[in-house]
């Protein structure tokens, strides 16, 4: 069910009778997208895919909290595992800073903060 919800957001063509279906098994979907991903920036990825990929994660996350926030506990879980790969990125790419927010309206929220050349 989620697949189907995922493949119409990717193809831009959700409508609100889509954000009616149950969504208890979002955490273990955006799990499996996650892995599907091959977020690991270490071995597989530069570190701007990686951060691209996880972009894209959010984005999908978003677009079903914007219709749906009452699910927002339901993936609390993935926040520290995006902690820890947007610190293993903002390391590699010379960050001096990043942070990650959740709120409503608005769902996840991945800033960072760079050090202008002078």
């Amino acid at each position: 069910m989620i697949d189907d919800v995922y493949k119409k957001w990717e193809n831009n063509s959700l409508n609100d009778d889509d954000f009616k279906s149950d969504f208890m098994d979002l955490p273990e979907f955006i799990e499996k997208l996650y892995n599907e991903m091959k977020i690991d920036i270490i071995k597989d990825l530069s570190p701007y895919k990686a951060y691209f990929n996880i972009l894209k994660i959010n984005s999908f996350i978003n677009s079903i909290l914007s219709k749906r926030p009452d699910l927002i506990s339901m993936i609390s879980n993935l926040f520290e595992r995006e902690k820890n790969d947007i610190g293993k990125i903002a390391k590699k790419i010379g960050v001096l800073y990043f942070s990650i927010a959740v709120g409503i309206p608005g769902g996840i929220n991945v800033s960072m903060t760079f050090q202008p050349n002078m």
